[in-house]
């Protein structure tokens, strides 16, 4: 494609390609990991797609990214005069587009100044080297969400080991001294049903019943600052903050105050996973304590 004359799409966005489609598409707010397609004014729907509107009034219709065929972010760029520009607008007469160049003289010569950088309109006979770009979106999703699959979204986690077998467990004993197992389809032998939820695979073991007893979880690092992981949100890691730097607490427009369920103020951040550093999980030993 060597020509922005008559494209359905912005000059720089996302587009996704659906039983053969393209569309206009963003992340679904709320549904990660699905996309949303964004079909123009007067063009049919996705078939078999439900529509959703969204808080500022636009509708889009969520997929599932193992249904496309496709999703890329698309960027165009052009020269003039030599110089190369990211194209930000098009008429069938001009291209817009802000300057990536670094020479300071032609940018006071002939463009205008924007709070960061300079931008110019070209007349489009004057234009040279339009190139269309795209970053593909889909397959690091793929691989984020086998990677948090792996993971378990970083959630902090309580295990039980009984005769060899291990179990997702509570992390605390109950009143009676008692620790909740979920073995699921199994029904091991010694250990009693928990009455108070009866049918649901749960089963009671004192500690000296148990192999081994644990509590896994994750710590990181943002802006050099320590972390305690407790899961995900749209595909970003959630962590309470463990640090004690009043200063960065003041000054950061990265945490969030929240109330525990516990009662306790604390903050919290959410960070995409390419900015945390020092990820690293933690293994506690329960049965230690008991």
């Amino acid at each position: 494609m060597t020509d922005l004359a008559g494209q359905p799409f912005p000059v720089k966005g996302e587009v996704a390609a659906f039983h053969g489609d393209l569309y206009p598409a963003r992340p679904a707010v709320g549904l990660w990991p699905c996309v949303e397609l964004l079909p123009e004014p007067g063009r049919p729907a996705p078939e078999g797609l439900a529509p959703r509107e969204a808080s500022d009034g636009s509708v889009g219709y969520p997929v599932a990214p193992e249904r496309l065929e496709a999703w890329y972010a698309v960027t165009w760029t052009f020269r003039w005069r030599g110089e190369l520009f990211e194209c930000t607008a098009a008429t069938p007469a001009t291209l817009s587009g802000n300057y990536l160049g670094s020479d300071e003289h032609f940018a006071k010569e002939y463009l205008k100044r924007r709070v960061i950088g300079y931008r110019g309109v070209f007349p489009r006979d004057e234009v040279t080297d339009l190139e269309e770009h795209r970053e593909d979106l889909l397959q690091p999703l793929h691989a984020l969400v086998r990677r948090l699959a792996e993971a378990d979204h970083f959630r902090p986690k309580a295990y039980a080991v009984y005769r060899g077998r291990t179990y997702p467990a509570a992390a605390e004993a109950d009143a009676s001294g008692l620790i909740a197992l979920d073995t699921g389809d199994d029904r091991p032998e010694d250990l009693v049903a928990d009455s108070r939820d009866p049918g649901s695979g749960h089963f009671l073991a004192t500690p000296e019943q148990l192999d081994a007893w644990y509590r896994t979880y994750w710590t990181f690092r943002s802006h050099g600052e320590p972390f305690d992981a407790v899961g995900t949100v749209d595909g970003w890691i959630k962590g309470i903050y463990t640090g004690r730097n009043y200063g960065f607490i003041a000054h950061s427009a990265t945490l969030t105050p929240e109330t525990g369920t516990d009662g306790v103020p604390r903050y919290t951040v959410k960070v995409d996973l390419d900015g945390v550093t020092d990820l690293e999980q933690h293994r506690t030993d329960l049965l230690a304590d008991q």
